[in-house]
């Protein structure tokens, strides 16, 4: 019952203002009528406060929908940007560790021909010196044999 009171209200309002457009004046120019501004507020008022509640639930509801829309597209847009950046960040990241790791390579490599050389150096420089050393003593065997024949010349003849 009280949804067709409602019902009634609402069509009652809107037949005053259709009432209030045919007792405008037209204006010379178009489809434009003047209307007494101060009667239509009063009907539109009215007709605010005729609909029912949940007309107005409806409307904040709608309204509230909206808002969490667009404040989730706003978050989307936050979490794509963040993404984007971070994937950046990771590639950044990821190509600086390449490029460490080619350094890294690279070192090594230079490391491992490094202590071939300085290996190879010692070889050369212990061969060298035993080499001298080996001079060394066969002067010294040659100059001890030489005192031995001077000592005792007929045993050195028989050397």
């Amino acid at each position: 019952m009280e949804q067709e009171l409602i019902i009634s209200e609402v069509a009652r309002l809107l037949d005053k203002l259709e009432e209030l457009l045919q007792d405008g004046r037209r204006l010379p120019w178009g489809r434009q009528v003047m209307v007494d501004a101060d009667a239509m507020r009063t009907v539109i008022q009215h007709l605010r406060h005729a609909l029912p509640e949940e007309v107005r639930q409806a409307q904040w509801i709608i309204q509230e929908r909206d808002r969490i829309i667009q404040s989730a597209g706003h978050e989307a847009d936050q979490i794509m940007s963040d993404a984007m950046q971070r994937a950046r960040t990771l590639a950044g990241d990821a190509e600086v560790v390449r490029e460490a790791q080619t350094r890294a390579d690279e070192i090594l490599r230079l490391a491992e021909s490094r202590a071939r050389e300085i290996h190879q150096g010692a070889l050369a420089y212990a061969d060298e010196i035993l080499a001298q050393v080996e001079r060394t003593m066969s002067r010294a065997v040659e100059e001890v044999r030489r005192d031995r024949g001077a000592l005792n010349p007929e045993q050195a003849a028989n050397s």
